[in-house]
């Protein structure tokens, strides 16, 4: 069945048309998102090159080449910028495209070779889309992994095809003809009209991938502080009393509240607040371990939870804590900003039951701390009795 060419030229700019559009649409209702609209532009660099190849004459030829050659390095640019890489990474290929674009030139309008504009176009494809094969699959993170490594290989497929394709016009016998033969056309634009069709849905597969990541993030995390929410730390805390309980481990609980936040706020503003709120945040998450789980459960209120910690260890864990958040210090053009914790100290005896009660135990021990001075550390514990009251350690003889 012998293709036309004139009607393979339409399918393949009206398919780089609708993916430019739908790629627009995306870029202008996340705009946050990076890299988006390169790809957009892209599609429109390229619909137009494959509209203007249809016109006789070297000039329809050379514009159109520079505006699909102008649509790949477009393209690349999208996918660095998408993955968050640094920008200078772009420019090794993109000057080694632009080179091959100017012997593309030479090939045209300088020593008119047909042979040689299709060796220098594919080395171009070739170059592109294996770079952009390499980012995709080395830089992608691990949400967007499936759908990033797909899209690398059909690019990487596409590289290797038009690698192919530059040493069949190496070693083919034309037999002095200086035209492309149509079969190489009738393949090229088949080609390019799937690579069209999978390399945009593999674009809205990685886009849909990276909104499903933010929203699970946003659904677990606090977005002030970077520590986890108050639902993490339930399901986290309800899981670990059963295993403690199965197991007999210990387990412990802090809850952290800083002193006097709502004067913090009323004499330094809510962005001196919620920049303690983060130092606050910041310097928990070093004091503790990579196995504890920390969480804001409320305006400035924090809870730790300690896995496998008795009430010794759990205690010494919140006195340095509360030692260290004592050292914070902002600097303000009004003064300097520094602020004390009080915690409260909850460990699960051997017959605790639940976790909603090593919860309040914890919250009992915080506001005794509060109640006697705040910026100090109270603890109780959890046992056949209900709550049993605990000394702070360093009244009992023991010491950090």
């Amino acid at each position: 069945m012998d293709l036309d060419i004139p009607s393979l030229l339409v399918v393949n700019t009206l398919l780089q048309t609708v993916a430019a559009l739908c790629l627009l649409m995306a870029a202008l209702s996340l705009p946050r998102q990076a890299g988006l609209s390169y790809w957009a532009a892209s599609g429109f660099a390229q619909a137009a090159g494959l509209a203007l190849n249809s016109e006789p004459g070297w000039v329809g030829l050379l514009s159109g080449h520079f505006l699909i050659f102008t649509g790949y390095g477009l393209a690349y640019v999208g996918v660095v910028r998408f993955l968050g890489r640094p920008t200078h990474e772009t420019w090794p290929v993109l000057v080694l495209g632009a080179l091959l674009a100017a012997v593309f030139l030479w090939f045209t309008v300088g020593a008119p070779e047909s042979r040689g504009r299709i060796l220098v176009s594919s080395l171009f494809f070739t170059t592109l889309s294996a770079a952009i094969a390499w980012h995709l699959v080395r830089h992608a993170e691990r949400d967007l992994c499936p759908a990033a490594t797909v899209t690398g290989t059909l690019y990487a497929a596409w590289a290797l095809l038009a690698l192919a394709r530059a040493a069949w016009a190496l070693v083919i016998d034309w037999e002095g003809t200086v035209q492309e033969p149509h079969a190489m056309k009738v393949a090229t634009r088949l080609v390019i009209i799937c690579v069209t069709t999978t390399v945009t849905n593999g674009y809205l597969w990685m886009i849909s991938r990276r909104l499903d990541s933010e929203l699970m993030q946003q659904a677990r995390q606090d977005p002030l502080t970077g520590v986890a929410n108050r639902r993490v730390l339930w399901a986290a805390g309800e899981m670990e009393v059963s295993r403690a309980l199965r197991h007999h481990r210990a387990l412990s609980l802090l809850m952290i509240d800083i002193d006097h936040f709502k004067a913090v706020n009323d004499r330094w503003g809510h962005g001196t607040g919620d920049a303690l709120l983060v130092a606050v945040a910041d310097c928990l998450t070093r004091e503790l371990r990579r196995s504890d789980i920390l969480a804001r459960v409320g305006g400035e209120e924090f809870m730790a939870l300690l896995p496998e910690t008795g009430l010794e260890d759990a205690w010494a864990v919140a006195e340095r804590v509360r030692q260290q958040v004592a050292t914070i210090t902002l600097d303000r053009p009004q003064g300097a900003v520094r602020c004390t914790v009080s915690i409260g100290v909850a460990t699960l005896g051997a017959d605790g039951h639940v976790w909603e009660e090593l919860v309040t135990a914890a919250d009992q021990a915080l506001y005794r701390a509060k109640d006697t001075g705040r910026n100090r550390t109270e603890t109780l514990s959890v046992g056949p009795g209900g709550l049993e009251t605990i000394l702070p350690l360093s009244q009992s003889g023991w010491t950090a």
